[in-house]
């Protein structure tokens, strides 16, 4: 059974042509509001922001559109929209201009993008992950933002260089971190006679069949293939991948899964599949952390900063669980940042706002309301005081940012549904790499 989506390549195409593309997908209408009209409905668009507005009238405030993703959850302390909205008016009062932010949803994410690029309701400013960047590169969608920054100023950015993307700093990085890890619920393994978190795929396997065997209720290794989004392939498939030591894409962009590494990686999931030590259940699963806190779950691959949320299971972790690359074996760490549209007419204005947005003084805040992040900046004075302190000084080599490619979201999302059948029981692992490379040569590409 084979799955395909050729929603972004389609949408691009004929964004590039003139034409306006309704979404591709549903999605959940986004959150949005001025904050310097915080008294309007936070699900209200300003009245009379567009995309391009610039300065009017000496005197007449210059307005631009922030688009940004959510981070909070839905059991903080605070919202994504009420953190922006609070930050953004000193910013809005020092520059005379009003910020029309938008939290907009993971549900239908790129296709909001798409629609927005090439309107007026699109964003000035707006928020990227790597699977994104090609396409809008290409299509010279994104300004290159090296200009705007001094060399005192790039040298403050600890990962401004993650930024520069096919000949241009099109990005400023601003969430660089989350690298996925393997938590355990300790109590449960030691109930299955195990002491320590796996460190290896063979020790991984042993431990999931021990738990399987001793708790036969629990799930060993819980995984989201139930999720309708590719993005959880950064937990449940490129850890394994490069675990293996395969590489998606070679130094020319050509599409390299189907290799004898990525082989190994998919018939080893397959594998803990067919075993049980993944259960049935992950088909339908999309919600891991909820199956880990209520203890239905012993393991699972999780970003760093959602770990740090579960307060109320005794876990463990293991930063790498190593494959037959042995120590060079990688996993997932975010590289998001902060874009400029090439549509915005107050450039000046939209570069003061993404250094604003990323400053110390904004980060350190998010960092410890929102999401705990790794400082971005050299001038941050924020640490985290966690398990995972020293995560990034012990294994940055293996720490893995996904590649920059034509299409890489249509062939993410091919894959993951082609995995998807696989779990299911409707491909073979050699079926899911070659049929999804042939459909991204002969389609996406």
């Amino acid at each position: 059974m084979k799955k395909f989506s050729k929603c972004l390549t389609l949408g691009l195409a004929a964004m590039m042509g003139g034409s306006l593309l309704a979404g591709c997908g549903s999605s959940s209408a986004p959150a949005s509001s001025s904050a310097a009209d915080s008294a309007a409905s936070s699900t209200e668009q300003s009245a009379g922001t567009t995309a391009a507005d610039s300065p009017a009238a000496s005197g007449d405030a210059a307005k631009l559109t922030l688009w940004l993703p959510p981070f909070a959850g839905t059991d903080g302390d605070i919202t994504d929209l009420d953190f922006w909205t609070e930050k953004l008016k000193p910013f809005e009062e020092e520059n005379n201009c009003t910020v029309s932010v938008e939290i907009t949803p993971w549900d239908g994410y790129e296709e909001k993008y798409l629609t927005g690029s090439t309107s007026d309701d699109g964003p000035d400013v707006g928020y990227l992950y790597m699977e994104m960047f090609y396409d809008y590169i290409n299509n010279g969608l994104l300004t290159d933002i090296d200009s705007y920054f001094t060399d005192e100023e790039k040298k403050n950015y600890t990962y401004y260089n993650l930024g520069s993307i096919l000949g241009g700093q099109y990005g400023l990085p601003i969430v660089v971190g989350n690298p996925r890890v393997l938590i355990c619920n300790m109590d449960l393994l030691k109930q299955a006679g195990v002491e320590k978190v796996p460190s290896t795929w063979d020790e991984l396997e042993s431990t999931g069949l021990a738990l399987k065997k001793a708790l036969p209720d629990v799930a060993p290794l819980m995984q989201d293939w139930g999720n309708p989004h590719y993005g959880s392939l950064n937990e449940i498939y490129w850890p394994f991948f490069w675990g293996a030591g395969g590489e998606i894409v070679d130094a020319d962009g050509n599409l390299t899964i189907d290799t004898d590494a990525g082989k190994t990686a998919t018939e080893y999931l397959k594998k803990l599949k067919d075993e049980g030590v993944i259960p049935d259940s992950a088909t339908s699963n999309d919600d891991t952390i909820t199956s880990f806190k209520n203890g239905e779950a012993a393991m699972i691959y999780v970003a760093t900063s959602n770990a740090l949320k579960i307060t109320d299971v005794n876990w463990d972790y293991a930063p790498i669980v190593q494959g037959p690359a042995g120590d060079q074996s990688k996993t997932f760490v975010a590289a998001d940042s902060l874009v400029m549209f090439n549509k915005c007419k107050n450039k000046d204005l939209a570069a003061k706002l993404m250094k604003y947005l990323t400053s110390a003084e904004v980060m350190s805040d998010f960092h410890k309301r929102v999401s705990q992040q790794p400082a971005i900046t050299a001038d941050d004075t924020y640490v985290s005081e966690d398990k995972f302190t020293n995560l990034f000084a012990d294994y940055s080599d293996h720490f893995q940012t996904l590649p920059v490619f034509a299409n890489a979201a249509g062939m993410y999302d091919t894959l993951f549904k082609n995995l998807q059948s696989m779990m299911l029981g409707d491909m073979q692992p050699d079926e899911v790499l070659s049929e999804t490379t042939d459909y991204y040569n002969n389609n996406l590409k």
